[in-house]
């Protein structure tokens, strides 16, 4: 599943794993998505820049994460 152009998607995070490219931080997301109507998808993978994110992300949290032209740009924890 490729992510919206614009728009977001409402996920539990499976797994998080760091890396970085050229020294850019990033965050390799594996993700189970949330309220889907074709079910809830998991398995899915999601690049996200760590500035993005408020805090460090956490296996089991549930977050809203926005996109942008098909870019992950910001990443919120839901409570």
């Amino acid at each position: 599943m490729r992510p919206p152009m614009i728009g977001s998607w409402q996920a539990t995070i499976d797994a998080a794993k760091p890396y970085q490219i050229h020294g850019d931080h990033y965050y390799e997301l594996l993700l189970t998505l949330i309220d889907e109507p074709n079910g809830n998808p998991s398995g899915i993978s999601v690049r996200v820049p760590s500035h993005a994110f408020e805090a460090d992300p956490a296996t089991g949290q549930r977050v809203e994460i926005t996109f942008l032209m098909g870019q992950a740009t910001g990443v919120r924890v839901m409570s």
